[in-house]
């Protein structure tokens, strides 16, 4: 092992030991926090916050007990309300159907019609609690006898009284306005303290529902996110899991400052529960968990994925609650239920749009987002919206490309002259990398010249890359033999008898990605490879179009119909260059003799013109 490779396993162990150090740092700080918050809590609440599963006592002296809910129960839910009376209403708005209940008093599903042809909240569990659930504790139920006040076309309002005598009214009205939209419902909270007694509480949570995978073999695994003030963040079901750096988790809870909305998210769709009281943003806290997907019954029952196929579900807390005998609060909230499309969350305001989590390119992917709908807009198609936005963004860097394209044909014709000094100095190479600086300045080629304008594409790649990821526009939206561009374009499927490496017992023949490979192999043998291209670099570049194909092969059409326009776009760009273009030759540069310094009267102080600065006499100090 070589000096460089003991350097770099130093580094990397230093690096461990630094990070396992601020982890233990962080874990006392979260710790401190908690026992900080534990005894904040005020003493002389009269009426104390439910225990899940520990029985307290209610106003009139009866045991009230508040049962609890793990991701290892999914029946609790069924059978802590099975008592509890049912009512239902439905709304629609547009191509949204919400369907309400009294068990919780909530959204107990969102039917989704027209492209998305998916109901949210009914994901994986037998029974799931209604999106705006209020519970008394985050792993608690909503076992409110709840009753259904008035309901319309428009809203419905819900009126229940817990046993520790708060009347709890939820109102729910389809949103108006130029900020209205049909996946976005308004939810007007009321507590009121109808008892003798003063009732505080910091433990009321808002359920948010839940979320699921479209299938287990989805490349992003569904999500919990929040908003504290601005600061949006995520965490998917593989957090729950531990690393190498933390433990396994059955659930997630945290305390914010400004907490503005949180909410739930698979890969297409999106809950978010904002809170828009006037007033600004107010402390809160959030609770997640993850839970297994039952697919015994469905088309994924033999699929090694669906063992660990998790969905998620989550919780916002209130602000504190603090109420005399006989006041009352009112909490303002909305509830989003629908695609993750940024054009429609960016009209939501409230930053909405920020759980699009685009990644470090992200203003590149909002203006690629923005031109890709609006080609939509005028071809009426997703697929040539693809094809179009793929040409613009090709044609754009059409200079850097043909700059890269002739800077390495520049490098091959220095090929001959390389091997020369290779050969010549083979015994002494820092005298041969001397002399190869020494012939890239005389023939002024720069060795980075055909790089640096690839590199400067990674961005836009990247961003591109994270539109077609998210954009829930592309589901079930067609183009030629495709049938959703969110998915593989599987034509057929071969069924084998036995089971092969990587491929099972079945293998779907998707032409795209098929596409992709060959178009890519043409474009590399059309590009001039580098002078100084070893043995390794040609087989690594060889082989990367077989490695792009696999871990394309199975992700959504629409990047497999991105790439392989890219690739005929620079099939065509090569062949053009090579008919128009004149050849580049190698001349020696004539290099200008130094001349003399330069005349700039800020750097040259010998220049006529240069003046001195004067320096101002300073008046003597008085006294001592």
């Amino acid at each position: 092992m070589d000096r460089k490779a003991w350097i770099v396993i130093t580094l990397c162990g230093l690096g461990m030991a630094a990070n396992y150090w601020f982890l233990m740092k962080n874990q006392e700080a979260l710790a401190a926090q908690r026992a900080l918050e534990e005894a904040n809590k005020p003493k002389n609440t009269e009426v104390q916050p439910a225990t899940p599963g520990v029985a307290t006592a209610g106003t009139d002296g009866s045991a009230i007990t508040t049962p609890t809910m793990t991701p290892g129960q999914p029946d609790a839910i069924t059978a802590a309300t099975a008592g509890l009376p049912e009512e239902k209403h439905s709304i629609v708005s547009g191509s949204v159907t919400y369907h309400f209940t009294t068990k919780g008093a909530g959204v107990a599903t969102a039917e989704l019609a027209a492209g998305d042809r998916i109901t949210l909240n009914e994901t994986g569990r037998k029974t799931l609690e209604p999106v705006g659930a209020l519970r008394r504790e985050a792993t608690g139920l909503d076992l409110v006898a709840y009753k259904i006040v008035s309901k319309s076309d428009q809203g419905i309002i819900f009126e229940g009284v817990t046993a520790d005598g708060i009347t709890v009214r939820k109102a729910y009205q389809l949103t108006e306005g130029d900020k209205s939209d049909e996946h976005l419902l308004a939810l007007t909270l009321t507590l009121t303290n109808t008892g003798t007694l003063p009732h505080k509480s910091e433990e009321y949570y808002l359920y948010t529902g839940a979320a699921s995978s479209l299938s287990p073999d989805e490349v992003l695994k569904p999500s919990f996110f929040w908003n504290d003030g601005g600061d949006a963040d995520h965490e998917d079901t593989g957090y729950f899991g531990g690393g190498w750096f933390s433990s396994a988790k059955t659930e997630h809870r945290s305390s914010h400052t400004r907490m503005r909305y949180a909410g739930v998210m698979s890969r297409f769709y999106a809950t978010i529960v904002s809170r828009v009281t006037p007033g600004g943003d107010k402390p809160g806290k959030i609770w997640a968990s993850r839970y297994l997907m039952d697919h015994s019954t469905d088309k994924y029952a033999d699929y090694d994925s669906a063992k660990h196929d998790y969905g998620i579900e989550a919780a916002i807390s209130l602000p504190p609650v603090e109420l005399a005998p006989g006041a009352s609060m009112t909490e303002q909230y909305e509830i989003y239920l629908g695609p993750k499309e940024y054009h429609r969350l960016s009209k939501l305001e409230g930053q909405r749009d920020f759980i699009m989590f685009y990644g470090m390119f992200g203003w590149i992917s909002k203006g690629l987002s923005i031109v890709m709908r609006w080609m939509h807009d005028l071809s009426g198609n997703w697929g040539v919206a693809i094809i179009l936005l793929t040409l613009i963004i090709r044609t754009v860097l059409w200079p850097l490309q043909s700059k890269a394209q002739y800077s390495m044909k520049r490098m091959g014709l220095l090929a001959p002259k390389m091997k020369e000094l290779q050969a010549k100095y083979k015994d002494d190479p820092q005298k041969q990398q001397m002399e190869v600086m020494k012939m890239y300045k005389d023939y002024g080629v720069n060795p980075v010249g055909g790089c640096l304008p690839m590199l400067m594409q990674i961005p836009i790649f990247f961003a591109f890359y994270s539109v077609l990821q998210n954009a829930a526009e592309l589901r079930g939206q067609g183009w030629l033999w495709v049938k959703d561009l969110s998915i593989p374009d599987t034509i057929h499927t071969f069924n084998f008898p036995f089971s092969l490496p990587i491929m099972g017992t079945d293998f779907d023949l998707n032409p795209l990605p098929l596409i992709m490979g060959v178009t890519m192999i043409l474009q590399m043998k059309l590009t001039p490879q580098p002078a100084t291209m070893d043995k390794s670099q040609k087989i690594m570049f060889a082989v990367m179009p077989f490695f792009f194909l696999f871990i394309s092969y199975n992700f959504a059409a629409a990047l497999s119909l991105y790439w392989s326009t890219q690739n005929l776009f620079a099939i065509f760009q090569s062949r053009i260059m090579k008919l128009y273009m004149k050849e580049p030759t190698l001349e020696k540069i004539e290099h200008a003799p130094k001349g003399p310094p330069t005349q700039n009267p800020f750097f040259n102080p010998m220049n006529p013109n240069h003046k001195e600065k004067k320096t101002k006499p300073k008046n003597p100090k008085l006294g001592g």
